[in-house]
């Protein structure tokens, strides 16, 4: 079912409810992604889409905006009729966000205060872990609400993560880290080489696509055992990671012993850097560090391709201040709603 609502200037906004209509508009969602700010990954129509294989019972709930009959913005939720609540939907991934060209307010202004309204049958909206300087912080502060969203970002409430800053280029980055950490980077990269292990890349021309889901699983279960939260999840993995390594949405970091794969770091894309999103490794490789080698491969290639950052996410103790991480704070944005016009202040905060 499309449920069109009254154009708002130059923009006419529609809400999609069924998954066939979701469909037709792929090509032109990824097409619009592609010029946005957003996660290349975590936003794209193949992992919305994916998404019926962890919440079975969750009803497509997408806030379209279009100008001129082409498609200038998506609002990608979800609904959880049970607990009326609208929601991007799983705890696989962070920094969900309004689709739309950078710098668009009318389309990310208009989409987000749709859904503020409770265009639909909810009355929570639940838009989980976002960046400051995401489209739907930009949104909810043009629509007034920048004290609200303060809120999220206070001390205490928001979430640190640990964020590279690559924009100085790979040398002088490579100064910051401390003389110890510099010479255990050398010591583990020596001792690889010296017994034949190889830390690189790999593209969809290395590995098969279709190949890649078992090879993760495989790697990643090894290292975590029952500890893995994707032990429950094999049937999306399969659905979904082809597509996005295929289309290098993911990138993927390897160590080869005689041609094996031995270890493998997934990461996220944006086009400011990449994200650090999940590994595995053989136990025999724990004595090469290779979380260490991997995440340092990956950085370098960031800066070759001239990206700002690195993301390592959640900001913790151990191993990754060791990287020499700025902190980025996040806010996980909750709202009641139902109001009939945005302009009230009032909105609750969950």
């Amino acid at each position: 079912m499309n449920n069109e609502v009254e154009p708002e200037t130059a923009v006419r906004y529609e809400i999609l409810t069924e998954i066939e209509n979701v469909r037709l508009i792929v090509s032109e969602w990824d097409y619009l992604l592609a010029t946005s700010r957003c996660n290349l990954a975590f936003n794209c129509s193949k992992w919305y889409l994916a998404r019926i294989e962890l919440l079975p019972t969750i009803q497509p709930l997408v806030f379209t905006a279009y100008r001129d009959q082409v498609l200038a913005g998506v609002l990608p939720l979800w609904l959880e009729p049970g607990r009326r609540l609208a929601t991007f939907g799983d705890d696989y991934r962070d920094y969900f966000d309004i689709i739309a060209a950078d710098e668009d307010r009318a389309v990310t202004t208009g989409l987000l205060k749709l859904a503020l309204q409770g265009a639909w049958n909810y009355d929570r909206l639940d838009l989980g872990l976002v960046k400051r300087d995401s489209n739907l912080v930009k949104g909810a502060e043009a629509l007034g609400l920048a004290e609200t969203v303060d809120v999220f970002f206070a001390p205490g409430r928001s979430i640190a993560y640990a964020v590279l800053d690559l924009s100085c280029g790979y040398n002088e980055y490579r100064k910051r880290l401390s003389r110890n950490f510099r010479r255990s980077l050398n010591l583990a990269h020596n001792r690889a080489r010296r017994d034949g292990l190889i830390v690189r890349e790999l593209t969809p021309a290395d590995l098969d696509p279709e190949l890649l889901p078992d090879t993760f699983l495989s790697l990643h279960l090894s290292r975590f055992g029952d500890r893995s939260d994707f032990r429950s999840s094999e049937s999306w993995v399969r659905k979904l990671f082809p597509s996005l390594f295929a289309e290098q949405r993911m990138r993927v970091f390897a160590i080869l012993n005689k041609g094996q794969i031995v270890g493998i770091d997934l990461q996220m894309i944006t086009k400011s850097g990449m994200y650090s999103y999940n590994t595995g490794f053989l136990p025999e490789m724990r004595q090469y560090a290779p979380g260490k080698l991997m995440i340092h491969q990956a950085i370098e290639q960031s800066c070759l391709e001239g990206m700002t950052e690195y993301d390592l996410g959640y900001w913790e103790p151990g191993y990754k201040l060791d990287w020499q991480p700025i902190k980025r704070e996040v806010g996980d944005l909750q709202f009641a709603t139902g109001l009939n016009s945005i302009n009230h202040l009032d909105l609750a905060v969950l």
